[in-house]
């Protein structure tokens, strides 16, 4: 708030009621969660402890955090699809990769994806899988079942008391 012309001024959001208000702070705290689980260096590893912090509850730590982790597989599987339309660039990105590589991809991608996803992170994960030559579907099918598991472990772990190491 601040005097204009003898009258004071206020910036404050219209809520007229209790529910306006616990509407926008929760709208806060996912949003919060969502970036987290979308910024590279933190990933679901802090957007699922983030959320427990913030007071959400764990059904939507869980979808926030992973509709956020999620979100940059989905982006860069189909940027690349994009980039593979033009050849000079389809000619760079596959003579990385040979066909001995590509039938590994194709018969182990999946596992590979359900189990590194977690550990290497989804960013990693997708530019990975797409520049070994992993069809889309599939690595985006594994890739949200990995994330899925990790958040409902994640948050399982939290709510019974695995992450209190405080002394006493």
């Amino acid at each position: 708030m601040f005097i204009a012309g003898g009258q004071a001024v206020s910036f404050s959001l219209p809520l007229h009621s209790k529910f306006d208000y616990l509407m926008l702070e929760y709208f806060i705290k996912a949003a919060s969660v969502w970036f987290i689980g979308f910024f590279p260096l933190a990933e679901i590893y802090v957007a699922v402890p983030a959320g427990f912090g913030l007071g959400l509850d764990g059904w939507s730590v869980i979808a926030w955090s992973v509709l956020g982790n999620y979100l940059p597989a989905v982006l860069i599987s189909k940027m690349y699809d994009k980039l593979t339309r033009y050849p000079k660039l389809n000619k760079w990105l596959t003579k990385f990769t040979s066909e001995k590589t590509r039938a590994r991809m194709e018969r182990n991608g999946i596992w590979t994806t359900l189990l590194l996803t977690p550990w290497l992170g989804v960013w990693v994960m997708a530019v990975t899988v797409k520049f070994f030559g992993m069809q889309t579907r599939p690595f985006l099918w594994a890739s949200f079942i990995s994330i899925l598991v990790y958040a409902l472990v994640l948050s399982g772990l939290i709510s019974w008391g695995f992450g209190d190491f405080s002394p006493g």
